[in-house]
């Protein structure tokens, strides 16, 4: 395996690497939207023409992450959901909403310290983020192999 090189280092931005891209008629759901890496990844998304959904907890802290997305982009394709990981209900209320297809998939939201679940009576071991996003690919899915996106992996 040889190591891959690029001209972005450690001060590069989200939209320094998407610079020349365009992304226009592809939706994009980010998790953790509402501030930090999430909120820089939507920005840089946006701007490529991309419809990005931000995935977030605090339906309030979303909106103005969209507003302030909105007035550095000019994109006005952005769309605030609710989404907790923790949260088996708002998680298939999401699925449940989604609709056509989805493009992108970056999973930014931090999930620590969660209750302890008992996983027996679903017959999975995965987490419950890995459950969510594997549910949304299959109805929408437009690719053969979809992309998804975790930043610190």
């Amino acid at each position: 395996m040889s190591l891959l090189e690029t001209p972005f280092g450690f001060a590069g931005t989200a939209a320094e690497v998407a610079a020349g891209i365009d992304l226009t008629g592809r939706r994009a759901v980010v998790t953790g939207a509402s501030s930090g890496l999430g909120i820089e990844t939507a920005r840089a998304l946006a701007g490529t023409g991309a419809e990005v959904t931000l995935a977030v907890r605090d339906r309030a802290a979303g909106q103005r992450a969209a507003e302030d997305i909105t007035a550095t982009t000019g994109s006005t394709a952005l769309r605030v959901a609710r989404l907790d990981l923790t949260d088996p209900v708002s998680m298939a209320a999401f699925t449940g909403s989604w609709e056509g297809p989805l493009h992108l998939l970056v999973a930014d939201a931090g999930v620590m310290a969660t209750p302890e679940r008992d996983t027996r009576r679903t017959g999975s071991g995965s987490s419950p983020p890995t459950t969510w996003a594997t549910s949304l690919w299959p109805p929408g899915c437009t690719q053969r192999r979809p992309r998804t996106a975790r930043p610190g992996s």
